[in-house]
């Protein structure tokens, strides 16, 4: 079998298996299923946005792109990684070894934490995630290339719970598989990982795309808020790459000098050149291919 022969044999045969568990999780509503727990976690977000005095002058449902949110959530959370993204992972994992195998290397792990207590493994997780991710949400920003995919999500203009998923999906491919690596070296294998990333990090996104008008105050300094995720996806401030990356902890914002908060003045949401981002899904879909690829005028 050739090499990548066993590369689409892997992405198969991890592909079916979460196929498989993503029907078993949907025949099973419980608490503890990941699936419904981010549907619960939305439609709270959703509660919160209805009962709570409003950031912006908008109705929930009537908002620009609510209803198209909404097929963006479906569409990255459920489709695409029954479609195979999560198996990318494994695939990524799969890929390494083999280069690792040149060197008589036989494991990505460098040392194990999964005998550690429980509670120390979620925080260890936890902290190597969030970093991950900050750094992977600056190399969006910084990047000419996937700037022009990151900036659907930053060409709306009024957000809600679900903008958190109106993104371009060749993100996914910088945030799932890469940062699986990671988890990879410390003992976890790519179901760990998904499970982890799709029952922490994703389900705070919701929260910080809720359109609630909510003073968190020094809460404000170590987490990210609604209050300050609004300056993150605000035009007018002054810098050029954007500021406050952290997907939960203002921690690395502040120890990196990208935090920004100011006093007594309210963010303009959206971006520069936001304009020309189509509206619709199959516009957005081809969007950045169009700006890389396409004719010069």
């Amino acid at each position: 079998m050739s090499f990548f022969s066993e590369i689409a044999h892997e992405f198969s045969s991890q592909n079916t298996q979460f196929w498989n568990y993503t029907k078993d999780s949907l025949k099973h509503p419980a608490l503890k299923n990941v699936y419904y727990a981010v549907l619960l976690a939305y439609l709270f977000c959703f509660f919160l946005e209805v009962v709570l005095p409003k950031q912006r002058k908008h109705g929930v449902m009537s908002r620009k792109y609510f209803w198209q949110d909404t097929f963006y959530v479906l569409f990255n959370d459920l489709l695409l990684n029954v479609l195979g993204f999560f198996a990318l992972c494994a695939v990524t994992e799969f890929v390494l070894l083999k280069f690792l195998l040149l060197f008589d290397i036989h494991s990505l792990k460098v040392t194990d934490i999964t005998h550690l207590n429980p509670l120390l493994q979620i925080l260890i997780m936890f902290i190597l995630q969030d970093f991950c991710e900050y750094v992977a949400h600056i190399f969006l920003h910084r990047s000419n290339f996937f700037w022009e995919f990151h900036k659907i999500h930053h060409a709306q203009e009024e957000l809600g719970a679900a903008s958190t998923r109106h993104f371009h999906w060749v993100e996914m491919l910088v945030f799932k598989p890469l940062i699986y690596i990671p988890f990879a070296l410390i003992g976890y294998s790519a179901v760990d990982y998904f499970l982890f990333q799709i029952t922490v990090q994703n389900v705070w996104g919701f929260f910080t795309h809720t359109n609630i008008k909510v003073r968190w105050g020094w809460l404000n300094y170590i987490f990210n808020t609604p209050e300050t995720h609004a300056w993150h996806h605000a035009k007018n401030i002054d810098k050029k790459y954007g500021v406050n990356f952290a997907s939960i902890l203002n921690i690395w914002d502040l120890m990196f000098g990208h935090f920004y908060l100011p006093k007594g003045k309210q963010p303009i949401l959206g971006v520069e050149g936001g304009k020309e981002v189509p509206n619709t899904f199959i516009g957005q879909f081809f969007y950045p291919f169009k700006k890389h690829f396409g004719k010069k005028k």
